[in-house]
This record gives structure tokens, sequence and C-alpha cells, in this order.
């Protein structure tokens, strides 16, 4: 987990009313952030039929994720639907108060509102549109599934269920131009999404999975095909591999997760003589 140091300064205005600069405050808060982070450490083992080239950007998975939670699901589609309806709505109320086609000069107020509404009305159709095409998409491949791909087709949406929960509960920043501004905690909760997604849509399997706790829980889980051979396409030496695959990564996280941990209560430590001048 990368921590997105900023330069602390060498001296602090001691000047009544400076306060601290603004480089020592954010740097606190990006430390304070990792802290409430890694109270847990997961370590799972899974095998996947083939590794993909995709790389995570936060903007364009945040979109992307929108995109596919309102085009490509029931839910979503749902959603869009009801603001379509509503927006309808809105339209033809405003169309009933504009002044109708008329000889008479129209005062500027009047020529703005009816430019306004056109293009409003612009706006809805080309959004009507594009959800009637995606509303025949979902349909389309919903009715052309077979058994393998429904069950396929149901953890997507149920992922997707999931993620949308999972993004409102999170603090998107825009600037001015409506631009995602991705800080160091959204960069972080959206690659745990995109982690998600990308094993959900490639159909990864977990096989073994281990988690611990700051207070001291501790938690193992395997599938049972590492146990039960009939019911597992692994081998005995295939599953003993994944075993001892999993301890190395176990025994190598633990030490970097206890390292990090340590390297921020040291920075705080550090911090702390700031903090009383």
């Amino acid at each position: 987990m990368a921590i997105n140091n900023k330069p602390v300064p060498k001296q602090v205005s001691k000047k009544e009313g400076d306060g601290q600069s603004t480089a020592l405050n954010n740097f606190r808060e990006t430390i304070k952030d990792v802290l409430e982070e890694i109270t847990s450490l997961e370590i799972n083992t899974m095998i996947v039929s083939r590794i993909l080239m995709t790389k995570f950007d936060a903007k364009e998975f945040y979109l992307s994720l929108i995109e596919n939670i309102m085009n490509r699901t029931e839910h979503g589609l749902a959603e869009v639907k009801d603001s379509l309806l509503e927006r309808s709505t809105q339209l033809k109320q405003k169309g009933l108060i504009l002044p109708q086609q008329t000889t008479t000069p129209l005062l500027p107020q009047e020529a703005l509102g009816i430019e306004t509404y056109r293009s409003e009305l612009i706006r809805y159709n080309q959004d009507l549109e594009a959800y009637k095409q995606a509303e025949q998409a979902f349909s389309d491949r919903q009715n052309s599934l077979d058994l393998a791909q429904k069950e396929q087709f149901a953890l997507e949406q149920a992922c997707y269920d999931q993620l949308a929960k999972q993004v409102l509960k999170l603090d998107i920043k825009k600037d001015a131009a409506g631009e995602v501004i991705a800080d160091a905690q959204l960069i972080r909760s959206l690659r745990q999404l995109w982690e998600l997604e990308q094993s959900v849509l490639n159909g990864d399997r977990i096989y073994a999975q281990t988690k611990f706790h700051l207070d001291g829980d501790l938690t193992n889980r395997f599938v049972d095909d590492l146990f039960v051979p009939s019911k597992s396409k692994i081998d005995q030496k295939m599953a003993q591999l994944v075993f001892d695959l999993h301890r190395q990564g176990v025994e190598n996280a633990q030490r970097q997760w206890s390292g990090l941990i340590t390297t921020c209560v040291n920075l705080v430590k550090d911090l702390i003589p700031f903090r009383t001048k």
C-alpha cells in the first residue's frame, strides 16, 4: 500500500494565527487514513484461467463502473427509467407554461426560457434513446444465455449490486469541470472495488483465504475441494502446492503489514512535537 507522502516543512511558523502548514496537516491526514485502513489484513490465493493485462485507472474505472451499474443491471435500468419519467413530467409542465407561438416579440426572459426548454428536451430524447438501447441489449443478453452463462450473469448482477452500495458510501469529490478528484483515499477504495469486479467477471475462484485483525482474531478459510479429492479437479499434489503458496503468501504479507504499521506509528510519533509547539 503506497503512502502519498507530501514534504514536511522543516520549520513551522510560530506566528499567532498561522497555525500548522497545509502540507503537514495533509500529511497527518494521509497517515490517519492509512492507519484506519490497515487494521485488518486479508490474503487470498486464487487459481485463474488467465491473467489479464488490464491496468487499474481510478477515474476510468469509476466512470465505467457507474455506466455498468446503470446500464447492465436490472436495478440500474429501473433507476434510469424512473429518472426519465420524472424528467418527462417536469418537461411537460415547463412546456405548458411557456409562451405559445406568436407574432408578438418575446421578452428576453421568455426567449431564454424557450431555449433552455429546447436544450433540456434534446438531452432528454438522447438519454431516452440511450436507455432504450441499453434495455434492449440487457434483454437480448439475458434471453440468449445457456445455463452456465446464466449462473455467471447472476454473479455479475450480484457483484454490481454490491459495488453500487459501496460506491454510494464513497466521498467522491469533483472539480469545477465535474472531473473526479482521485485522492489517495479514493484510489485505495476504488482499487478494492476494481479487484472485486475483475475477480467476478473473470470467474476467479478463491481457494484459500486468511484474515488478520489487530484485536488478535485470525480466520482461515479453505474450499472443500482441497480436502475432498472426489469433488475436486485438483489432485493432491496441486492441492498441497496451493497450501504451500498460501502459507508463503501469508508469511510475506504479515511481515509487510507489521512493517507498515510500525512505520506509520513511528511517523506519527515523530510528528507529535510539532503539535505541541
